[in-house]
């Protein structure tokens, strides 16, 4: 009976030796084949998520540049930054604003340009009206005006030579020489 009891003994921890081998057997192949699966997994499925393009910041400057071909001059105004830019990339920007180029972009300054094939409006010409001296505009060409303002400068208090030079019209660029003009006959 001990004999027995002791081949039952024998059998049973045989079982659980040979039972053991084939599962790590089985494990290892498992192991091996989803760490191959995932290998390959990762290799299709991986995207980058994070760009590395610049975008506008929500406190970037904003300009927009004209350039002048008539008269070559440029006037640069700056503005806060419209809503609907933040957070665009250089492509985004340039199909929003086609008509414009763009001169500088980075997340602090945005600058967009356009040439315009006019005069800017800060030409002017200095005439002789019926009683006053008045200010025109130049529109597009030196010939091509609008009255822009007449002055209290009265016609009988110029010298002849005044009154020769704002026949044939004196020109002027910027209001702040406009104003020295003008002051120059009063």
């Amino acid at each position: 009976m001990k004999r027995i009891i002791f081949y039952i003994i024998l059998i049973f921890i045989f079982s659980i030796g040979i039972g053991y081998y084939y599962s790590s057997l089985w494990k290892e192949q498992n192991i091996s084949s989803i760490e191959q699966e995932n290998t390959i997994y990762n290799q299709n499925t991986i995207t980058e998520t994070v760009s590395t393009e610049e975008t506008i910041s929500y406190n970037a400057e904003f300009a927009l540049k004209k350039y002048y071909n008539r008269c070559g001059h440029s006037k640069t105004n700056y503005s806060e930054l419209p809503k609907e830019l933040v957070n665009l990339t250089q492509n985004e920007l340039e199909d929003l604003y086609s008509n414009w180029d763009v001169e500088e972009f980075s997340k602090d300054e945005v600058i967009l340009s356009q040439n315009i094939d006019t005069m800017c409006d800060e030409h002017y010409v200095l005439k002789l009206g019926q009683e006053n001296v008045e200010v025109y505009h130049i529109i597009d060409k030196p010939e091509d005006i609008e009255l822009f303002k007449t002055t209290n400068i009265s016609k009988e208090y110029l010298t002849n030579s005044d009154i020769t030079n704002l026949e044939e019209g004196i020109y002027v660029y910027g209001i702040g020489n406009l104003n020295s003009a003008l002051e120059d006959y009063e």
